[in-house]
Order: structure tokens, then sequence, then C-alpha cells
């Protein structure tokens, strides 16, 4: 009996035939957006995927009211999170590009000198949007926060933005510097921002509201907010529906009543100077419907019955203009 060699066999790789695969070839799949949203992370519900998100921390009105130089850096880790999933795959970002720009929040720093960060952040981005024009629609809701740092670079850029931009509806601004109302005239008079119909505010931030004839929405953050109430009637103020944390000096009050604005909706903190007239006030609004009262955790019993009786005096009104009454006394 001969041996065995102990020379290698060569394995043969056989042709497959038209038409037939070859056994020794694997087997991929064709990757297509189709395929891909049924496969691996993005098989995912995307109700579940928002779920989780849900749970990062979001910027919210609480977070502005306190009037904040600058907000902390916990707020971009639910920006940092649908970037990554942005960058997935063109399915991803078709899915969380519209989510990742939503908000575009100019108000978060993670250095000590904030006031830089504020100013080369509104430079840097804005400047990039300007040349991404196709995430524009996008954009809601901006939070920006503004300091004297660079101010003759930062506003121009601002609002050539916020002219660009056909979808923002919401402004909120955290933070401005006391001594920048001069400023502010000096870029914003003249200028028009159609779409914007929510504003969260200092009152030393007056001009950008005058230039917002469409504003149904007014919150202040810092000040009595009284300016506000002209900058709003400047600017036509026929669309106002609701003011929150303002206090309404009896000449401003009498500048929004001559207005007649829709108003539907007022929020009061307990707080403020001289809360019972200033809710008395309102009852020359016959669309007014809600007064909200922040309680502070006082007893504010009285303020309700106040507040009751003023609601019920709006709709008196209101009762009468509907009867034809329309030269009924409004002092």
């Amino acid at each position: 009996m001969s041996p065995k060699s102990n020379k290698r066999v060569k394995a043969s790789i056989l042709q497959p035939k038209d038409g037939a695969k070859s056994c020794n070839t694997p087997e991929t799949t064709n990757l297509t957006p189709e395929t891909l949203g049924h496969k691996g992370f993005l098989a995912l519900p995307h109700e579940l995927i928002y779920m989780i998100l849900s749970h990062y921390n979001e910027i919210k009105i609480e977070d502005i009211m306190i009037n904040p130089t600058s907000l902390p850096a916990r707020f971009l880790h639910r920006f940092k999170a649908l970037r990554s999933l942005s960058q997935l795959c063109r399915l991803s970002r078709k899915i969380y590009l519209p989510s990742l720009y939503e908000r575009l929040q100019i108000c978060i720093t993670t250095t000590p000198t904030w006031y830089k960060e504020h100013g080369n952040g509104l430079i840097r981005k804005c400047n990039g949007l300007l040349e991404s024009q196709h995430l524009w629609p996008y954009v809601r809701t901006i939070t920006v926060c503004f300091t004297r740092f660079e101010m003759h670079r930062v506003l121009p850029s601002f609002i050539q933005l916020l002219k660009a931009l056909p979808n923002v509806q919401t402004l909120e601004i955290p933070h401005v510097h006391a001594l920048m109302t001069s400023t502010f005239k000096k870029y914003f008079e003249g200028n028009i921002f159609p779409t914007i119909q929510k504003v969260v505010l200092p009152t030393c931030a007056h001009w950008i509201l005058r230039s917002c004839p469409g504003i149904r929405d007014v919150t202040c953050n810092e000040g009595d907010g009284g300016v506000l109430i002209s900058a709003v009637v400047s600017a036509g103020g026929r669309n106002l529906e609701a003011l929150s944390a303002i206090v309404a000096g009896p000449v401003h009050m009498r500048q929004l009543v001559k207005a007649d604005p829709p108003l539907k909706r007022v929020r009061v903190d307990v707080g403020m100077k001289d809360p019972e007239n200033l809710i008395r006030s309102f009852s020359k609004f016959p669309t007014l419907r809600v007064i909200e009262i922040d309680t502070d955790n006082r007893d504010v019993d009285h303020l309700v019955k106040i507040a009751s009786d003023t609601l019920r005096a709006c709709a008196e009104y209101s009762l009468l203009k509907s009867k034809g009454f329309k030269n009924v006394s409004r002092s």
C-alpha cells in the first residue's frame, strides 16, 4: 500500500454556471433605505426613540424665567444624541435632522468666559446656517443670550438669519446685558420678522418686539415689562393673545386697551408690585378668559376672588358688545 502524499490538495473553485450562485460565495444583503429601516437600530419604533430622548434635559420656560447669563452644559446632551443619530445613515438623517435643528440654542456655555462663548457661538452658528439653506425650514425656536462681546459682528449676522428662517415662531432670550438697549435699537429698528409669534425676553430687549407684528404671546423674564406693552402696541398688537409676568402701569394699560388686542390669557406673579390692581386692570378686555396666578406657595384666596370678578366683568362687557352696545365705556 503506497504511503499518502504529504502535499496539500488544492481546492478547486468551480465557476458557477449562468444564473447559479457559487456555494463558496457569501450572500450579502443589499443595503438600501428600505432594508435599513427594518434592521438594527432603525427597526426600533420611532416612538420608543423619542421616549428615550424625552429623558434628556430640554430647555423649559422655568430655565429662562430666572434670567440666567447662560445655561449649563447638560442641555447639550440631547443635541449631541440627536446629532449622532442623524449621522448613522441617510435614512436616520432624514428622520432625526429635523428634530436636531428644531431648536437653535445659542445660550449654553462650558467655559468661565461665557460672554465670549456666547458671542463667538452666535457668529459661528449664524454664519454656518446662512450657508446651509436646506436646514432653514427645520428651525422653529431660537434660544439665545446676548452680551456686549463683538456686537457689531454678532447682531448683523443674527438679524440676517432671523429674517431668512421661514418657519421660526418662538424667540427665547434668557439674558441680555442691561446696557444694550441703544445697541438693539441701532440694529433692530426698521427690520421686520413676520413669522415670530411667541417671545420670552427681558425688558431691555424691547426693540426686538417692535419688529414682530404677528406677536401672539409675550413673557417678560426681567424687569417690570411695562415697556414691552408699548413695543407690542407700536408693532400693531392686533394678534396679542397672552401676557405673562408683565406689570403694566396705567399709561401702558391705556395703550393696550386702545389697541384692543384679542387678549385671552394673562399670568400674574404674586410677587409682583400690587397684583390686586394689576388683575383688576385686565377687566377691560372682553376676550379675556384665563387669569393664571403664580402663587409661590402663598395664600392667594383674595387674588382668586379678584380674578373671578375680573373675568366676570370681561364676560359682561363681551355680552354687551355682542348685543350691539359698541360705545359702552371701557374705563
